[in-house]
C-alpha cells in the first residue's frame, strides 16, 4: 500500500508540485485572513476570503487527484482575480519582487511605484495563464472506453449487406 502511495505521488509532474505548493500558500493565506477578521460572512471581505480558500483547496484537491478539471478552476480564480479580488496563485513572488525593489530603491516616487504595481499585475495575469496551461497539460486525460459494436450484419446471396 506504501509503495502504491509513493508510486503515485512520484508519478505527479514537479511543474505540478511547484503549483501546489503556492495552492497551499494561498489557502493557508486565506484562512489566516479569516480567522483574522472573524467569521462574520456578512461583510464582503470575508465572502471573498472564503470563496478563495474554496478555490485553493479544489485546485489542491485536483491536483492530488491528477484531474483534468483543475484547469477550470484555475480559469476561474484567473477571471475572479482580475475583476473581484487581487489574490493571484503566484503573489508571495510578488511580495518578494516589492521587497526587494523597496530596499534597493527606498525613494521611489509614484511613477516608478505605479510601473512596479501594473508590472507585476501583469505578470501575475501571466503566471496564472501559464498555470492554467500546465494544470490541463498535466493531468491525465480522460480514459477513453470502447463502445461495444451492436451493429449486426445480415448478408444474402447476391443481395447488398445492410447494415443495423
Amino acid at each position: 500500500m506504501k509503495t502504491k502511495i509513493l508510486k503515485y505521488l512520484r508519478s505527479i509532474d514537479a511543474w505540478l508540485y511547484l503549483i501546489l505548493f503556492f495552492c497551499l500558500a494561498g489557502f493557508l493565506r486565506n484562512i489566516l485572513q479569516l480567522f483574522r477578521f472573524g467569521l462574520d460572512y456578512s461583510n464582503i471581505a470575508i465572502r471573498v476570503f472564503v470563496a478563495m480558500s474554496v478555490i485553493y483547496f479544489a485546485q489542491i484537491l485536483f491536483i492530488f487527484m491528477k484531474e483534468r478539471k483543475a484547469w477550470i478552476i484555475s480559469a476561474v480564480q484567473a477571471l475572479f482575480c482580475v475583476y473581484v479580488y487581487e489574490d493571484f496563485t503566484f503573489l508571495p513572488l510578488a511580495n518578494a519582487v516589492e521587497m526587494l525593489t523597496s530596499a534597493l530603491w527606498p525613494n521611489m516616487d509614484y511613477g516608478w511605484f505605479y510601473f512596479r504595481e501594473m508590472a507585476l499585475i501583469s505578470a501575475l495575469f501571466s503566471l496564472e495563464i501559464i498555470k492554467t496551461y500546465l494544470l490541463f497539460v498535466l493531468t491525465d486525460t480522460p480514459k477513453k472506453t470502447k463502445k461495444p459494436n451492436n451493429k449486426k450484419t445480415i448478408s444474402r446471396k447476391d443481395e447488398v449487406v445492410v447494415e443495423i
